[in-house]
């Protein structure tokens, strides 16, 4: 794994999560992991691309996808791809559980960071879970 791609949906949410971790008392661990934060324009990926498309790129350039809470509402939702693609050797996707909580309530947002932390620190215990339910 080298990085993290917020999903569309969790865009603003992540980016106040990487405000966390670079804060004086995690800034320690997170460079410690050397984790990049790529985002949809540094990967050339359209805003609107396929699900699909966005599990397949973190998948290809070992990315961690972040997202909110999705379903399987068609048949190219995120649900499905890792229904239908998940592999053993397959990053996870987060799911923040909460992601609007995470604006306004600071501890809670320090919870889901720490626990992304522990998820990254761990990563490869996880490869092939397809969703890791974040906190």
């Amino acid at each position: 794994m080298r990085g993290i791609l917020a999903d569309n949906d969790v865009g603003g949410y992540v980016h106040l999560l990487h405000a966390v971790w670079l804060s004086d008392r995690w800034r320690g661990f997170w460079n410690d992991l050397n984790v990049v934060v790529e985002s949809f324009t540094t990967l050339g990926l359209a805003m609107d691309s396929p699900d699909a498309d966005v599990w397949r790129m973190c998948q290809r350039e070992g990315l961690v996808l972040i997202t909110g809470n999705r379903n399987a509402e068609s048949p190219d939702s995120l649900e499905v791809v890792i229904r239908e693609e998940n592999r053993p050797e397959s990053l996870p996707v987060l799911t923040l559980a909460n992601p609007r909580r995470i604006a306004r309530d600071r501890e809670y947002a320090e919870t889901v960071a720490l626990r992304v932390l522990e998820q990254l620190i761990a990563i490869d215990d996880f490869r092939g879970t397809g969703r890791v339910y974040v906190p």
